[in-house]
């Protein structure tokens, strides 16, 4: 196996990762709600969704003590490396939503992220999905470290790299002495080869429209059908069958300035492309964790798709914003707002 290397790379153990919480626990601020609708699908009144305050390093190896290979999806937006600082509206003021500079120190952000993905790996449950969405920066460093994380097992159990989707868009100006980047990069791993995956549920109608070197068949009805030969055999579809999205992306849009979307956080994405993954990779009441919920796109759309969930950042703005959405919901089941703290030593 291949297995990218860096200055200082240290392949920490479980149980170095956890001790860097050794000495801290989750403690609830407030809570949101303290009943059930009597319309709900999850399978315990006791569960309450989490919003937590806490850096990855706290709050990954917190969650491990309980949800420790459980957990069915986990999405991940994460710093890209850009070297930049991002701003955000919270309570009517700019303020810093987060920083991503890392001195252009490549060996510090790979050890970062190492560390990250194997926490993420411990909490995916067997049949769990990850996806990760990074840009031209980093993400060919993520797909050979993805690639170490997740073959500790035999490549006989299906285990690890699924896809590679382009999410292309179309936004902003166009560049003079290159080609313009309009994509980002979203890779989804596994745990096994029993994961979970609806096409069905992200599927387009196939429809009218000339495809390809396929031949269309008018009926005297007005109805389309496509054929295609292969070998001996002919192949046809109807225009009302369902296709599945192929692996590039580009019916769905990026958040523009003024869209209604919006809550005033950067780096913001849409609702869209949260509902595609967590529609094709969950069940209703399956556990959904986003451990840089930022602008608390994740959270809520797993919400409204019925999905049980944890969201975490180590942003005040992130948190105060997604506690906001969360609330301006029509409606919501009961969360709690946590946050990391040293343990009271007696």
């Amino acid at each position: 196996m291949a297995e990218l290397m860096w200055k200082g790379k240290h392949k920490r153990n479980l149980d170095e990762l956890s001790d860097q919480a050794a000495h801290k626990q989750l403690s609830t601020l407030r809570s949101h709600g303290q009943i059930y609708p009597q319309a709900n699908n999850f399978s315990s009144d006791k569960w309450r969704n989490r919003l937590i305050r806490g850096d990855r390093s706290d709050v990954l190896p917190l969650l491990l003590r309980e949800f420790g290979g459980i957990v069915n999806l986990i999405t991940i937006d994460p710093p890209f490396m850009t070297e930049r600082d991002f701003m955000g509206i919270g309570a009517g003021n700019s303020q810093l939503a987060y920083s991503d500079k890392w001195g252009h120190n490549i060996d510090a952000y790979l050890q970062w992220l190492y560390d990250t993905l194997a926490l993420l790996h411990a909490l995916l449950a067997d049949n769990g999905s990850l996806y990760i969405h990074l840009d031209w920066r980093a993400i060919h460093y993520a797909k050979v470290i993805l690639d170490e994380v997740f073959a500790h097992r035999t490549q006989a159990d299906g285990a690890g790299f699924k896809s590679e989707i382009i999410w292309s868009y179309q936004s902003g100006g166009r560049a003079r002495h290159g080609y313009a980047r309009k994509h980002d990069t979203i890779l989804l791993y596994t745990k096994s080869a029993a994961y979970c995956f609806h096409g069905e549920r992200i599927s387009e109608r196939r429809g009218s429209l000339r495809r390809n070197h396929m031949r269309k068949q008018v009926r005297t009805d007005g109805h389309v059908t496509w054929t295609i030969r292969s070998g001996e055999r002919v192949y046809t579809y109807d225009e009302d069958a369902l296709m599945t999205p192929g692996d590039v992306w580009s019916d769905i849009s990026h958040l523009h300035q003024k869209d209604p979307e919006r809550n005033g956080y950067a780096t913001q994405k849409p609702e869209a492309l949260l509902e595609r993954i967590i529609l094709a990779s969950s069940e209703e009441n399956d556990l959904v964790l986003d451990c840089f919920c930022g602008s608390g796109v994740t959270p809520a759309v797993a919400e409204r798709l019925g999905r049980r969930w944890i969201a975490c950042d180590q942003s005040r703005l992130a948190i105060q914003l997604t506690e906001e959405r969360l609330l301006a919901g029509e409606q919501v089941r009961p969360f709690v707002m946590q946050e990391v703290q040293e343990t009271i030593m007696t």
